[in-house]
């Protein structure tokens, strides 16, 4: 019986490692490339290649609440780190996305309150710039690159697909390039970010949300009758606020019980981009709190339809 016991553990132990060395082999990673450097300090990224390429590329933002719990420093911790292969959460989104043939880049950017929505917004165009720039070199037709985030990383991928800056004005080369997306999928974001501490958000987080908005946007905005409005400077920062018929397909994933965002930001802005005819799809997870489950049978035939 302790014989059969030992043959049982080995065999669970080699198959593991078979699958391991499967993923390994199928998938190359390339660390903190240097995608920009502002004031010398170096923007970073990782890239997971495919060994089989279909020529897509994903630029994958995790979520952080824009740095606001992490006021030291634009990656501590590192945004990036967050992205395992053996995670529970954001690493399958990845492996399934290198398995399907997309090269994933996965990135940090700046943190508030340090540095603000206009910088943090400006890192992520940077690295869908210098991913478009170097293609050929990642072996990625620079005409087919999405975007994916989660709760705030969603709410920045979302800005990728609805504008497109140069904030920068052209200082480089990769500065010469565009950097809006042309699919997009977020989970868990913030769409509209005016839209809260409304009173039917009783149930929500709202002393967080605020303090993490203030932080990244350097202050509340204006109210009028008692809500915030939509205006100024938030208006930049508000991916709702942005949409125009040629804005990038958007598939938006959101949970029935968020804690922090409220259900009616994904139906808002669903809805605006539909009014927009822009394609779009919604997507409601059950009691997922602030971690809807994405399909990523669906998420990786949404890239495959709309990066074409």
């Amino acid at each position: 019986m302790i014989r059969l016991k030992l043959l049982l553990l080995l065999c669970i132990i080699a198959t593991n490692n078979l699958k391991m060395f499967s993923q390994l082999t199928s998938t190359k990673k390339v660390e903190n490339i240097v995608y920009g450097m502002v004031s010398g300090t170096a923007l970073l990224m990782d890239a997971y290649l495919p060994i089989k390429s279909n020529h897509k590329a994903v630029i994958f933002i995790p979520g952080s609440a824009w740095g606001f719990p992490y006021p030291t420093n634009y990656d501590q911790p590192p945004l990036k780190e967050d992205i395992k292969f053996d995670s529970s959460y954001y690493g399958e989104w990845e492996k399934s996305l290198v398995q399907n043939g997309y090269a994933v880049f996965v990135i940090n950017h700046r943190f508030c309150p340090k540095f603000q929505f206009q910088d943090i917004i400006e890192d992520c165009r940077r690295a869908v710039r210098y991913v478009r720039y170097n293609a050929t070199e990642f072996s990625i037709d620079p005409l087919f690159i999405g975007a994916m985030g989660h709760s705030s990383g969603g709410n920045l991928a979302s800005i990728l697909g609805v504008s497109d800056s140069n904030y920068y004005s052209n200082r480089s080369a990769i500065d010469s390039v565009s950097s809006k997306v042309q699919a997009v999928v977020t989970l868990a974001a913030p769409f509209n970010l005016a839209d809260i501490n409304k009173p039917e958000d009783s149930t929500l987080d709202n002393n967080y949300m605020l303090s993490a908005i203030n932080a990244y946007m350097g202050g509340l905005p204006t109210m009028k009758r008692g809500d915030f409005v939509l205006s100024g400077k938030y208006i930049s920062a508000s991916p709702y606020a942005l949409v125009t018929k040629d804005d990038a397909p958007t598939l938006i994933y959101y949970s029935d019980n968020d804690p922090v965002i409220a259900t009616r930001q994904a139906k808002n802005m669903y809805n605006e981009l539909v009014q927009h005819n822009v394609p779009a799809k919604i997507v409601m997870s059950h009691n997922a709190g602030h971690n809807p489950i994405a399909d990523m049978i669906e998420v990786c035939n949404w890239f495959k339809k709309y990066l074409k």
